[in-house]
């Protein structure tokens, strides 16, 4: 994890940081399958068989096909012309339209998996100190977005190039990255709080409400609206988690003395801490962003490359164009109002990308993540206080 902090902060297939990354995740992966057992699968069988069921969705886009068996694949027409009028003889193709991003895709989902199969390994103790060093991440990650709204968006302060909007990104070379992981650290603060006893645990609670209101503030100063989206449904999950915690005790730990000078402390540092931090959120790009939903080439288009997926998409089912494929894809079928010099490398929806790259198979697997979340939320809900 430390690694995949400080390596893999990119979508990028060429960053030299992945060089080191992904070769070790293979490795932690290898070390992970060969202790693991059979009572990790059935403590955290829901996640790993979605992880499994992603591997090999992926891996299954990249198995070479016969040239009949894949010439007949829906929405291969123009790749087959194009071959002809080439003169090329038909070779075994995989089914992803463009392998080599397959491929790429593929390799970089093999260090989530790296961590999923070893930290489904560890004890209760040892689960925990993952919580922290993740929030540890977070905290750095946060801090340094800081630092570069602060130096007025320096082009040295970010790791992989300044942004071609004055947008924080922390270690990460997308906002919307930043801004997902700081509000995934959300339900994670919460479930601390909920586990605090004795007498520090108003100072816990007080604690986690700081850094969870400054991770989310500098999730709003970078402008991700993915990052508001998903902050509502942190924010759900966060407050089902609280509901959910154990009773205390005994009324004789509920009246424990508590450092309440350490309570006030951490209080008055909070409010001060995240005053500063508003008042950088107010000067931002991103806080425009949020305000002005229509500035920028991006957000003009927005809605254009939506449409445009919804319309061809269906062209590829129930396959779908290949993991991976959806740069080369949706220069096919972009609007010539959008022709210009800059191409569209995500469609800045995953839900749509990932159905249009994967098809059906992709689309049975978010339903199945959705229908698993919610069936975890309303267990949650039913053991609340």
């Amino acid at each position: 994890m430390l690694a995949a902090l400080l390596l893999g902060g990119s979508s990028k297939d060429y960053v030299p940081g992945l060089a080191v990354l992904r070769p070790l995740a293979v490795l932690a992966l290898a070390i992970g399958l060969y202790g693991f057992q059979r009572a990790d699968w059935h403590r955290f069988r829901l996640p790993l068989a979605f992880m499994a069921a992603t591997l090999g969705l992926i891996a299954l886009h990249l198995v070479p096909l016969p040239p009949s068996f894949w010439m007949a694949l829906p929405g291969r027409d123009l790749a087959v012309l194009a071959g002809e009028a080439a003169g090329i003889e038909p070779p075994w193709r995989p089914l992803s339209l463009v392998p080599y991003r397959g491929w790429n895709a593929f390799y970089a989902t093999l260090v989530p998996a790296a961590v999923m199969v070893c930290a489904a390994q560890l004890d209760r103790d040892q689960h925990k100190a993952l919580a922290f060093l993740v929030l540890g991440a977070a905290v750095i990650s946060a801090l340094w977005a800081s630092v570069q709204a602060i130096s007025g968006y320096a082009p040295s302060t970010f790791l992989y190039g300044a942004p071609r909007v004055n947008v924080p990104n922390g270690l990460f070379a997308n906002r919307n990255h930043l801004a997902a992981l700081l509000v995934a650290c959300l339900p994670l603060l919460a479930l601390i709080a909920s586990q605090s006893k004795g007498a520090r645990a108003s100072l816990t609670v007080a604690a986690c409400a700081g850094v969870a209101a400054f991770l989310m503030l500098i999730a709003l100063t970078t402008g991700s609206r993915a990052g508001i989206v998903l902050s509502a449904v942190s924010i759900f999950a966060s407050a089902l988690i609280w509901r959910a915690r154990p009773k205390r005790a005994s009324a004789k730990t509920r009246g424990a003395k508590k450092p309440a000078w350490a309570s006030y402390a951490v209080g008055v540092f909070g409010i001060a801490g995240l005053g500063v931090v508003a008042l950088i959120l107010s000067q931002t790009t991103g806080f425009e962003r949020l305000v002005n939903a229509g500035a920028g080439e991006v957000e003009e288009f927005r809605f254009t490359v939506w449409r445009t997926i919804a319309g061809f998409a269906p062209t590829y089912l129930p396959f779908g164009s290949g993991i991976g494929s959806f740069v080369e894809v949706f220069k096919v079928h972009e609007p010539d109002e959008m022709l210009g010099q800059s191409y569209w490398n995500h469609a800045h929806n995953d839900w749509l990308e990932w159905a249009v790259e994967g098809g059906v198979p992709a689309i049975a697997l978010m339903v199945v993540t959705i229908l698993g979340w919610g069936t975890r939320a309303l267990a949650l809900a039913r053991n609340s206080q």
